[in-house]
């Protein structure tokens, strides 16, 4: 982007507004949805180059204009008025190239609603065909597909108990080796796949930007996860997940006790 700055969803929305400008001369078209229509989600840039466009119920006629286009609402096409008792009911702006009349700038239609009950039936029909057939795998077949960790890593990386015998160890760097005592059993176990910064920085007694630069520098960059707080209510955390640590434990030893980092 010739040096210019970008966050995450800015270059998402630039590499997406290129695909829906050169895909469709490869015969990819680009299809896209979104349960937040908002101008940071849905760009002007590419709400410009996107043909066909349908709006299901929003909660405002912002909404609407943001998915069908500026004024819509004026020209008496607000899919916010659509009644929450109309279910699959949305309003579609065609592409110009589509068989529509061409006078028609945009439409009211019904699309194919499936009850959960219906869908529940499909897939348990679809799921014993597939076992009939032999198809059945992964996470289907009741495997675990996440990522194993190695408990030979594990073990040169916190050491393996008594055994006089064994090689030495070697150490993992700060705040790494903190973080890897502090977590014990809970980094090899499935009851725990989060630890919040907050909770590590009291726990470890450091500088909460040390922290972060520390192990985001040995490949291992904090998150944001819904959680509970104390008062019961869902917040945004910011932390660390224990499978990250893990793969950070990993590469650091595979590159024989030399920082890396995880992208």
């Amino acid at each position: 982007m010739q040096g210019k700055k970008l966050t995450a969803g800015e270059y998402i929305g630039e590499l997406l507004t290129w695909l829906a400008k050169k895909a469709p001369a490869a015969e990819v078209i680009l299809a896209l949805a979104t349960q937040r229509p908002d101008s940071k989600t849905i760009p002007s840039g590419l709400r410009a180059v996107l043909g066909s466009r349908f709006a299901l119920r929003v909660m405002d006629w912002r909404d609407s204009n943001i998915i069908l286009g500026e004024q819509m609402n004026t020209r008496g096409f607000d899919s916010s008025r659509l009644p929450a008792s109309h279910k699959g009911v949305g309003i579609l702006r065609p592409d110009g190239e589509t068989e529509a009349v061409a006078e028609t700038i945009a439409m009211t239609v019904r699309t194919y609603f499936m009850p959960n009950d219906d869908w529940q039936e499909m897939c348990q029909r679809g799921r014993a065909l597939r076992e009939a057939a032999g198809t059945v795998t992964g996470h289907a077949a009741g495997q675990d597909t996440a990522p194993v960790f190695d408990h030979i890593v594990a073990e040169r990386a916190i050491g393996p108990g008594n055994n006089a015998d064994s090689e030495p160890r070697m150490e993992l760097p700060e705040p790494l080796a903190s973080v890897v005592d502090y977590l014990g059993d809970d980094l090899d176990s499935d009851c725990r796949d989060f630890v919040p910064t907050t909770e590590l920085i009291e726990a470890l007694d450091v500088e909460p930007t040390a922290l972060g630069r520390d192990m985001s520098d040995l490949g291992c960059k904090p998150d944001r996860k819904r959680m509970p707080g104390e008062d019961g209510r869902t917040r945004q955390i910011r932390g660390y997940h224990l499978v990250d640590i893990r793969i950070a434990i990993e590469t650091y030893l595979a590159n024989g006790g030399k920082r890396g980092t995880n992208t």
